[in-house]
């Protein structure tokens, strides 16, 4: 006896040669899964498509790709981005066509029409597809890789900055008194990802030698779970790290036992990402506010606050200001956790505009000295160095703090906070 769905339509997906309508009946007992089957395949329909022909759809082969190639082979959180990009830019895109049938054309006139706004998530989906095709060509399914060789539209690059002496002076204001404050001063001052944050325990601290010990990290499957713990994202990730002194005192005047989490929930479980989330959306806010956010009915309309800065942001600043303390790159490289040298080296060589005012003041000294000296040099003041002299003299004194920072000793010295 044949089983009675709950919801059952015939639709047309194509015709035969002498014009007879080609159906395809439509069975489920979930009302969301019947609708969205009937909204594709109408859709198929009005496209002029005829999916009544034998053989693979783009849709088809990539989520048989997606369970086969990379379940169980990637974390929980890759393998949910996959789902996205297949689900929310391949399939509606290229979804209804036959895989034998793509031709690198489609995917350029593909790549060229997607309205998103990085080249980072241009170079995802074109990856992704890559992936899906290659593997297609490597089961006989395809003659060649029609991703091969497509070009990126321009689109807008969203670089990670340093925070200004201002902002990050700012943050730790608002850290002395805020409940997330410590948890945003280990990502600031020792450069932890947020990851790596939540499943730290008291135990992980070394309180007599300041140190704190990273083998850990989080992710998460869905955007409101519970926190699953895993080893860090390489194994380049566990590392030791040295606390600046301020915040250690600071935490160890919150200390615990060491089994005990250092960042929970009020019942003292680990924290969503939901919850981690809210956090961070309230220390922002009250960033914001300190930096002179405009305010009406408690509500912010106007921001003081760049809206771009993530919790990332604070790892670049740590990561800059390894850089202007003059260490080495394979230490930065060690206590940033990074795998490849190149990602340590991408933050080194990344120069912003209050690097090329230090570098302007090292040299030449700052707006308003030049601007006496120019002044005294004017009025015909013999004592006045000259210009030349004392460029040669800031560059001889920048090339020996150079040279001093050529130890192997780390000193991290405390950032006083008004």
């Amino acid at each position: 006896m044949s089983k009675t769905y709950k919801y059952r339509k015939s639709i047309v997906i194509g015709h035969k040669p002498d014009g007879t309508q080609i159906r395809k009946v439509i069975r489920s007992d979930s009302k969301k899964d019947f609708d969205a089957q009937c909204r594709y395949y109408e859709a198929l329909h009005a496209k002029g498509v005829d999916i009544s022909k034998k053989g693979l759809t783009v849709e088809e082969w990539s989520w048989l790709w997606l369970a086969t190639y990379k379940k169980g082979h990637v974390g929980a959180a890759q393998y949910r981005n996959l789902e996205i990009l297949i689900r929310k830019h391949i399939c509606p895109a290229l979804g209804f066509m036959q895989l034998r049938d793509v031709k690198q054309l489609h995917v350029q006139r593909f790549i060229n029409d997607l309205e998103v706004k990085s080249k980072s998530q241009l170079i995802k989906i074109r990856g992704t597809l890559k992936q899906i095709f290659e593997q297609a060509y490597n089961n006989n399914k395809v003659e060649s890789n029609p991703v091969r060789g497509i070009i990126l539209p321009e689109a807008n690059e969203k670089h990670r900055r340093a925070l200004t002496k201002s902002e990050e002076h700012t943050l730790l204001q608002v850290c002395q008194t805020h409940r997330g404050g410590l948890w945003v001063r280990l990502m600031l001052q020792c450069g932890l990802r947020r990851g790596e944050t939540i499943p730290l325990r008291w135990g992980d601290i070394d309180f007599e030698n300041g140190i704190i010990t990273i083998d850990k990290a989080v992710e998460f499957v869905t955007l409101k779970n519970k926190a699953t713990v895993k080893q860090t994202k390489t194994k380049a990730g566990t590392r030791k790290i040295p606390i600046p002194p301020d915040l250690l005192a600071d935490l160890k005047a919150k200390r615990k036992g060491d089994n005990d989490l250092i960042f929970t929930n009020r019942d003292g479980s680990m924290m969503s990402q939901q919850k981690i989330r809210l956090l961070w959306a309230n220390v922002k806010r009250e960033w914001d506010i300190a930096m002179g956010a405009t305010l009406y009915r408690n509500k912010i309309i106007t921001h003081a606050l760049d809206q771009e800065i993530s919790p990332h942001y604070l790892r670049h600043t740590y990561a800059s200001s390894l850089r202007r303390q003059g260490f080495d790159l394979k230490t930065a490289q060690y206590l940033l956790g990074h795998e490849d040298v190149r990602t340590t080296a991408n933050i080194y060589t990344h120069i912003e505009d209050h690097d090329i005012i230090a570098t302007r003041d090292a040299m030449f000294g700052s707006k308003k000295k030049q601007y006496r000296i120019l002044k005294r040099r004017k009025k015909g003041d013999p004592s006045v160095t000259p210009l030349s002299e004392k460029s040669g003299q800031k560059r001889e004194k920048a090339a020996k703090c150079l040279e001093n920072a050529d130890s192997n000793i780390i000193t991290f010295p405390t950032q006083k906070v008004m």
